[in-house]
């Protein structure tokens, strides 16, 4: 079944109000070899770069879990 106008309308503002776009600048080469390396794997590199931005968020979640915790009991 398409999806109506409104259902597009409706997520474009979800999107607009939810979601953040996250950029970088490198060079021709290390772009061009960042891909290869993706599509040599089979995915994406939008799905690599946010991959490994989830990984470094769980890791400082836990750094700032174990803050709360040694708080908490002092």
């Amino acid at each position: 079944m398409p999806v109506s106008e409104k259902q597009k309308q409706y997520a474009r503002k979800w999107d607009k109000d939810n979601m953040r776009t996250i950029a970088t600048r490198v060079r021709t080469e290390e772009a061009e070899n960042f891909k290869a390396w993706c599509a040599m794997r089979g995915v994406s590199a939008t799905s690599e770069v946010k991959r490994f931005v989830m990984s470094e968020l769980e890791k400082y979640y836990a750094v700032l879990e174990k803050q709360h915790k040694e708080k908490k009991e002092n």
